[in-house]
């Protein structure tokens, strides 16, 4: 399962900031508790407060920016070439990309029926868990081809990446941890008819467009 992250400088100079207005508070807290003077004690701990307030305004507005990406962005998961070929069967090419968007694995497989079906097990993050940087967790798990007629194939399931029992199984066995940072977990697929196209994992769904 791959959960991409987006923690950029932005974040990290924000929690750095809180680390500092963190670190003179303790400052303040010890000259108080040394009784080194009102002085003393309101010289460390007002720029602290300071530095806190600003601090955690501009990373809630960060946060916010950030929520908007979460929930609006899309990771590249997969490219797919699908070909009709004799016996009303699909051929394609599926290239599978890794969470960076580089190239993961390119193979060719043969499904039966009119339209092929690419499924993936999605771990549907908390708003505020995106919000952090984390994109909802996904793992491309199977394929297989579907008729226009209704009609059921013969063909089994190509597993893909080793296939989503576990994932199942957990959710089963209601072993998913759902609270405070997964709001659910579920399979969901992308249905769709000969040519070329691009495969986007969404905050909550597969997606797939035609590359022309």
């Amino acid at each position: 399962m791959s959960f991409p992250m987006s923690f950029g400088l932005t974040q990290v100079g924000l929690l750095a900031l809180l680390a500092v207005a963190v670190v003179l508070l303790i400052w303040a807290g010890l000259a108080a508790a040394r009784r080194r003077g009102p002085k003393a004690v309101l010289g460390r701990a007002v720029p602290a407060l300071a530095l806190m307030l600003v601090a955690v305004v501009l990373l809630w507005v960060a946060t916010l920016l950030q929520s908007y990406l979460g929930l609006t962005g899309e990771i590249k998961a997969a490219h797919v070439v699908a070909k009709t070929v004799a016996d009303q069967s699909l051929e394609l090419e599926l290239t599978l990309y890794d969470e960076d968007g580089n190239l993961d694995t390119r193979t060719t497989h043969r499904v039966e029926g009119d339209l092929w079906v690419l499924q993936a097990g999605i771990v549907e993050l908390e708003h505020w868990v995106n919000a952090l940087g984390f994109h909802s967790g996904y793992k491309i798990t199977r394929l297989y081809g579907q008729r226009l007629n209704g009609k059921a194939t013969t063909q089994d399931h190509l597993m893909l990446n080793g296939g989503d029992r576990d994932f199942f199984e957990d959710m089963r066995e209601n072993r998913w941890y759902t609270s405070p940072f997964v709001r659910s977990a579920y399979g969901n697929a992308v249905i769709a008819t000969p040519g070329e196209y691009d495969v986007f994992i969404s905050r909550d769904a597969i997606k797939v467009r035609p590359t022309s």
